[in-house]
C-alpha cells in the first residue's frame, strides 16, 4: 500500500517512539537492578556498621546498652537504615530508633530466619515481612558470635517500598523525556521530510506535464541540500533533456518520412487518376506506367533501406556474422559496380591500396553496403570531370582507414555535423537528388557504429573525403 506524506511523517514518528520506549524500558531495567545492587550495598554496609559496634558492647568498651542505641541511631541517620540487635533467641535488645523510647525492644525475630544465618555468616533478603515494621523490608542479617561464646543477630532493612518509589521517579523522568523528544521531533521530521519531498514533488508535477507533451521542463537541482536528490534531479533533468531530443528527432523523422513519400505517393496517384478518368490517353499508358514503376521501386528501396537499419540497431552484428575478408577486394568489386555512372561522368579515379592486402574481421555483406554507399555518394556529387579517390592505410592504433573521396562542391562547415542524419540532404530542396533518401549516410555510420568502429567527414578545399575505421588481423 502506498504512503502519502502524512503517513511518511507518522511512520518515522512511530519509529522514533518505538526506539525511546525500547531505550526507556531497557534503562529501566538497567536502573532497577543498579538501585537494588546500590541499595544491598547500603544495608550492608549499615549492617557492618552495626556489627562493629555490637562487637565493642560485647567487649566492654561501649559500657551501656543505651550507648549502644545512641551509636546504632547515628548509623540510622547516615545510612538512612534501620538496625536491630538481637540476642541469641532473636530478641531485639537494642534498636537504632533512639535512646529515649524504642516499640522494637523486646520484640523477637522469627525462629527459622535466625536458623537460616550460620554464625560468622550473612543472609540478604530483597523482600523479609517483619512483624515490628508492618511492611515488607530489604533486609541484611548477621550471625555475630562474643568472645564469651554468645550469639547475636545484628538486622539491618529499609523499605523495600524505596525500590519502588525510586523506580517510579525514573519512570516520570522517562515519560517526561520521551514526551519532550515527541514534542520536539514532530515539527523537526515534518520539516525534514517536507524539505526533502520538495523536489521529489517538484519532479512528479514535471513528469506530468512531460506525459502531456511539454517536454521543456525541468527541475531545480539546487531545491535541496541532500546529494542523493540533487543527483536524482540531475539524472531527471538529464532523461527530460534526453527524451526532448529523442521527440525532436521523432517529429522529425515523421516529417521527413511524409516528405518523402508525399512526392512518389503524390506522382503515383495522379498518374493513376489520369489514366483512370482518360485524361491520359492509352497510348501513354506504357510510359507513365514505367514512371509509376520507378516511383514503387523507389518507395521499396526506402522500405528496404529502413528496416536494415532498424535490424542493426535492434540486433547489432552477431560475432556469427563476422568472418576474416580482404577490404582491397570488396572496394575493387564495389569500384568495378560504379564503372559505368563513372565513365558517364568522365571521372578520374584514384587508389591507394596496399599491394599485400588488407584482412579485417567484420561482416562482410555489412562492409560491402558502407562501401557502396560511400562510393555512390562520392560519384553522384562529384563534378563532371572530377577525381574519385579510394585509399585504405593503417593507423598508429593498428587498424585500417578505408577514405573515400570527391571533388567538387564543398560541404559548408555548419552541414558537416548534419551530413550522417537521417533524411539530411544539403540541398534543402530536395530536388537535385531525386534518387536519393537521405538515408546512405545514416546507414554508413549505424554500420560504422555497431562494429564499435569510427567514421568520420572532412570537406575543405573543394575535396570531401569519408573516413571508417576497421580492425586490422595479422598473421
Amino acid at each position: 500500500m502506498k504512503r502519502s506524506f502524512g503517513g511518511q511523517i507518522t511512520l518515522t514518528v512511530c519509529l522514533i517512539f518505538l526506539t525511546l520506549i525500547l531505550l526507556s524500558t531497557a534503562t529501566q531495567l538497567l536502573y532497577k537492578g543498579l538501585t537494588v545492587d546500590m541499595m544491598e550495598e547500603d544495608v550492608t554496609a549499615a549492617a557492618d556498621a552495626a556489627a562493629g559496634m555490637t562487637e565493642l558492647f560485647s567487649t566492654g568498651e561501649l559500657r551501656s546498652a543505651q550507648q549502644l542505641r545512641v551509636q546504632l541511631n547515628y548509623t540510622a541517620r547516615a545510612t538512612g537504615d534501620d538496625v536491630l540487635v538481637c540476642d541469641e533467641s532473636g530478641v531485639v535488645i537494642a534498636c537504632s530508633c533512639g535512646p529515649q523510647s524504642c516499640d522494637h525492644l523486646g520484640w523477637q525475630l522469627d525462629r527459622t530466619l535466625i536458623d537460616s544465618v550460620p554464625v560468622g555468616q550473612t543472609a540478604f533478603r530483597r523482600s523479609l515481612n517483619l512483624g515490628c515494621y508492618g511492611e515488607a523490608r530489604m533486609a541484611v542479617l548477621r550471625c555475630l558470635q562474643s568472645k564469651d561464646g554468645a550469639l547475636r543477630f545484628v538486622l539491618s532493612s529499609r523499605s523495600a517500598a524505596e525500590v519502588s518509589r525510586r523506580l517510579a521517579e525514573a519512570i516520570r523522568l522517562n515519560v517526561l523525556v520521551v514526551f519532550v523528544v515527541m514534542l520536539l521531533a514532530i515539527p523537526v521530521v515534518w520539516f525534514i521530510l517536507q524539505r526533502q519531498m520538495k523536489p521529489i514533488k517538484q519532479m512528479t508535477a514535471a513528469a506530468r506535464r512531460m506525459a502531456h507533451g511539454q517536454m521543456d521542463v525541468r527541475v531545480d537541482a539546487n531545491a535541496t541540500d541532500t546529494a542523493e536528490l540533487n543527483e536524482l534531479a540531475l539524472a531527471f533533468n538529464n532523461m527530460a533533456q534526453a527524451l526532448a531530443k529523442s521527440e525532436q528527432k521523432r517529429q522529425e523523422f515523421v516529417a521527413n518520412v511524409s516528405h518523402e513519400l508525399k512526392t512518389p505517393m503524390t506522382t503515383i496517384s495522379g498518374y493513376m487518376d489520369g489514366m483512370l478518368d482518360g485524361t491520359i490517353p492509352p497510348e501513354q499508358y506504357p510510359k507513365y506506367m514505367e514512371i509509376i514503376s520507378g516511383e514503387v521501386k523507389r518507395l521499396s528501396r526506402l522500405v528496404r533501406s529502413m528496416l536494415e537499419i532498424s535490424r542493426i540497431q535492434d540486433q547489432g552484428v552477431s560475432p556469427e556474422r563476422k568472418r576474416s575478408f580482404d577490404l582491397c577486394q570488396t572496394v575493387g568489386e564495389v569500384l568495378l559496380s560504379f564503372e559505368q555512372k563513372i565513365n558517364a561522368k568522365h571521372l578520374e579515379v584514384e587508389t591507394e591500396l596496399p599491394d599485400q592486402g588488407a584482412r579485417t574481421l567484420a561482416d562482410p555483406d555489412a562492409v560491402t553496403q558502407v562501401v557502396y554507399n560511400l562510393i555512390d555518394n562520392a560519384v553522384k556529387f562529384c563534378a563532371e570531370g572530377g577525381t574519385l579517390g579510394l585509399k585504405i592505410a593503417q593507423t598508429k592504433t593498428g587498424k585500417y582507414l578505408v577514405s573515400v573521396s570527391n571533388t567538387g562542391q564543398t560541404i559548408p562547415p555548419e552541414e558537416l555535423p548534419l551530413v550522417f542524419d537521417r533524411f539530411h540532404k544539403t540541398d534543402k530542396s530536395r530536388s537535385a537528388d531525386r534518387d536519393g533518401w537521405g538515408l546512405g549516410l545514416y546507414i554508413v555510420k549505424t554500420i560504422i557504429l555497431s562494429h564499435e568502429e569510427d567514421v568520420y567527414v572532412t570537406s575543405r578545399d573543394g575535396v570531401t573525403e569519408f573516413s571508417f575505421t576497421m580492425p586490422r588481423l595479422t598473421g
